[in-house]
């Protein structure tokens, strides 16, 4: 355990601390082959659950490299994936095919169990919906991707069955960052999808992006952040003693956000 851990309240392998009212939780784990087994086997179960339940699963995922294994450790488990609906968190506004986009890396990550057609023309497979439907205008390509959302059903916000969320040393998440614009409304909006501006000053984010909004988010059953490295773990420390959205955005989530926020940390 490491010695910001130990400060803290530890339970075994089970990080907490309270924040402005809530109990901040932490799983803690050696790597992240140990973390990342520990997630995919989450999203597994929250999935089949769904489909048990209400016939279908929808899900949303980050991007980036921290939760790629993650991706590729759960396309071997056992379900029925042509029932399942993977959505995404947030996106560059950038090519699908360019090597900053996240769409290009969830794909090729979970290539193995997404759609496809058999020769009957049946669909087998996972259904993932990037939000880059638009490359040529930023606010048509947020304005399309929330009619994809809502289409799931039919024309409400979705409601998520899980929520794979990451967070930057600079306590962003989705693709709200500190002293961006967009944290202006981003919390209160009634959209489910929103363009969000680079910053001109040289920090993240530097290419403009789609994201989702804080209200969209919070309509997930389950809501798991992924983090690594001891930056990322003294960054959450530090963020949930301020919940200014300007500020410090993983503080004011946690501070806001309508059910527990579960946080999985790898060393």
């Amino acid at each position: 355990m490491t010695e910001a851990a130990h400060k803290l309240n530890v339970s075994e392998d089970v990080l907490t601390w309270n924040a402005h009212g809530k109990t901040v939780t932490v799983h803690c784990f050696a790597n992240a082959a140990r973390a990342g087994t520990y997630i995919a086997d989450a999203i597994a179960e929250a999935l089949r659950h769904a489909v048990d339940v209400r016939g279908q699963a929808v899900w949303i995922g980050c991007g980036g490299t921290t939760p790629k294994p993650v991706y590729q450790h759960l396309i071997h488990a056992e379900m029925d994936w042509s029932k399942v609906t993977l959505a995404q968190v947030d996106e560059r506004f950038v090519p699908i095919d360019d090597a900053a986009s996240n769409t290009r890396m969830m794909r090729e990550a979970l290539a193995p169990v997404l759609a496809d057609r058999d020769h009957s023309g049946q669909k087998k497979g996972m259904t993932f919906l990037t939000l880059i439907q638009d490359i040529d205008d930023q606010a048509a390509c947020a304005e399309k991707a929330e009619k994809t959302l809502r289409d799931l059903n039919h024309g409400e916000a979705p409601r998520f069955d899980f929520a794979l969320m990451g967070m930057g040393p600079d306590s962003h998440y989705a693709s709200i960052f500190p002293h961006n614009p967009v944290n202006a409304e981003v919390y209160t909006t009634e959209r489910l999808v929103l363009p969000v501006q680079p910053h001109t000053d040289g920090t993240e984010p530097q290419l403009p992006r789609i994201t989702l909004s804080v209200p969209a988010i919070n309509n997930s059953r389950r809501i798991l952040f992924y983090i690594t490295g001891q930056a990322k773990l003294d960054a959450l420390r530090a963020s949930t003693e301020d919940t200014d959205p300007y500020t410090s955005p993983i503080g004011a989530f946690i501070a806001q956000c309508p059910t527990d926020v579960e946080f999985v940390w790898a060393g």
